[in-house]
């Protein structure tokens, strides 16, 4: 394939991807990870963020980014979205396989993202609950 060709396939690409909405950017996600009173936590914890597209039955969820946490507390992470909302999602991973597990507390939570590319703080909170 010519220099020419690739440049105009590389043009196409990055047109279509303006013309769908498809372009991304890097968000700040901050937070605190807690545990409902009562749960019994150990560690360590699988924290996931989604692109989140849509709504209701439309809603579409894209993990891109995955972190590991040694305790509770606050968190920053950062990662490329395309959405304007961010789905955090976090995992007591006691066997430590990277997913929920029947035993295992979970949590979730939703922000939006804001003009200046980051979310509000997000209080997410882990609790007995069957996984998602």
């Amino acid at each position: 394939m010519s220099n020419w060709m690739m440049a105009g396939c590389f043009s196409m690409g990055v047109l279509a991807a303006l013309a769908t909405g498809c372009a991304s950017r890097e968000v700040e996600v901050t937070g605190e990870l807690s545990a409902a009173v009562g749960t019994d936590v150990r560690g360590p914890f699988v924290l996931e963020l989604y692109d989140a597209k849509g709504t209701g039955e439309e809603l579409e969820l894209e993990r891109v980014h995955t972190a590991n946490l040694q305790a509770l507390g606050k968190f920053s992470e950062k990662a490329e979205f395309s959405g304007d909302r961010v789905v955090v999602r976090a995992i007591d991973d006691r066997n430590r396989d990277g997913a929920c597990s029947a035993s295992e507390a979970w949590g979730e939570a939703e922000a939006e993202i804001g003009d200046d590319d980051s979310t509000e703080a997000i209080a997410l909170v882990l609790a007995a609950k069957p996984c998602p």
